[in-house]
Order: structure tokens, then C-alpha cells, then sequence
């Protein structure tokens, strides 16, 4: 089994850090193994501590539909969980999956603002990764935005398709109602934005 400090080697969080620095980290650090299935955080628990995660991959996804949590995407080793609730204090945002054994270094919330009042590099390196991935999160949802805006009939397929879905789900649920939800054809709106779409073309 590797030791606390080789199992740091090579993470970018812990990188630059004296040997007496790693050594102070992984004192206040606690270590935790999780298996397969096993949920190392839920969507809209308090959060209490954040994790780095040393060893395996893990799933993220977020409750769209009551029976159906969506994937958002896949972390492996050296990924932070959880450092956002360190500024804001707010719920989880999504929930955390081993997808296979794991090894994770997690530190509560009051012990990292110990090292940050500490002024310990590591502090600094964990707000500086969460800069990055807020910076990341506008720079995405600036792109959605610009393609929503500017793909109007594509935007408005994508819409419907999803309202379809939505209505398969509940159809699916309600089974034995009698009501039933249609959601009508919009092929004449669409034509209706292809066709505005394509004389702004012309007189732009």
C-alpha cells in the first residue's frame, strides 16, 4: 500500500511544496478509501470537507430527472473535489461516483482556512485552481449562450426534441392516467425561423 507522501507524488495541487510543507498537509489530510458504487458526496449535501482524489476515477452527475441522474463527466487522479463550497459554503452541486476503488486525501473546510490564514502555499494553489475553474465555467456558459443566439433554428430543434423527451418520460410515468400531454409539431415555426434566419443573410 502506498504511503500518504507517494501517493501525492506527481499532483499538481502538491507540487512545488517543501518536504516539510507536503509533510504538514498530509497531517491535517485525512485519507479515506471508497469501493466501486460507493458515493464519496450527494447533490445538495452540506459541504464539510473537499477531496483530492490520489487514486481510481470517479463519475459526476446531477439529479435532471427523478429516475434518471445525468452524467456530466469523468475525474481522475489529481482532480479537486469540492473546492468551490470552500468560498461559498453553498450545497453540493452534483453528486460524486466511485466508478472503481478509490483513494481520495479530503480536508475540512475550517482546517483549510487554518492554512490560509496560515498563508500556506497550498491554500493559495487550491484558490488558484478554483479561479480557474469558475474563469472556465463563464468561458462555457459564454459559448452556449453565443450559440443559442446565434443558431435560432437549431436551438429551437433542439428545444422541441427535448420537450418530446419530456413527454415520453411522463407518459411513461403516468401509464394508467387517462390524460394524456402531446406536444404539438413545430415544423411551420421552424420554417418561419429558417426563413427570417435567411434574410437577415441577405440584408446583413
Amino acid at each position: 500500500m502506498a504511503t500518504e507522501s507517494t501517493l501525492i507524488d506527481g499532483i499538481a495541487a502538491f507540487s512545488g511544496l517543501s518536504e516539510r510543507e507536503r509533510q504538514t498537509l498530509l497531517a491535517i489530510f485525512q485519507r479515506r478509501q471508497y469501493e466501486a458504487g460507493e458515493q464519496l458526496c450527494r447533490e445538495g449535501d452540506r459541504p464539510f470537507t473537499f477531496f483530492i482524489l490520489c487514486r481510481g476515477t470517479v463519475e459526476v452527475s446531477k439529479a435532471v430527472r427523478a429516475s434518471a441522474p445525468e452524467r456530466l463527466g469523468v475525474l481522475t487522479r489529481g482532480a479537486m473535489i469540492g473546492q468551490v463550497s470552500l468560498i461559498d459554503g453553498k450545497p453540493r452541486s452534483a453528486t460524486i461516483t466511485a466508478l472503481e476503488d478509490v483513494t481520495t486525501l479530503e480536508c475540512s473546510r475550517d482546517d483549510f482556512e487554518r492554512l490560509f490564514n496560515a498563508g500556506s502555499p497550498f491554500a493559495f494553489k487550491v484558490l488558484d485552481q478554483i479561479l480557474i475553474h469558475l474563469s472556465s465555467r463563464l468561458r462555457e456558459a459564454n459559448r452556449q449562450l453565443y450559440t443559442l443566439y446565434s443558431r435560432p433554428t437549431e436551438t429551437i430543434l433542439k428545444l422541441h426534441a427535448a420537450c418530446v423527451n419530456i413527454q415520453r418520460s411522463l407518459s411513461d410515468a403516468y401509464e394508467s392516467s387517462d390524460d394524456e400531454i402531446q406536444i404539438r409539431p413545430i415544423e411551420g415555426a421552424v420554417q418561419d425561423l429558417s426563413e427570417v434566419s435567411a434574410q437577415r443573410e441577405k440584408t446583413g
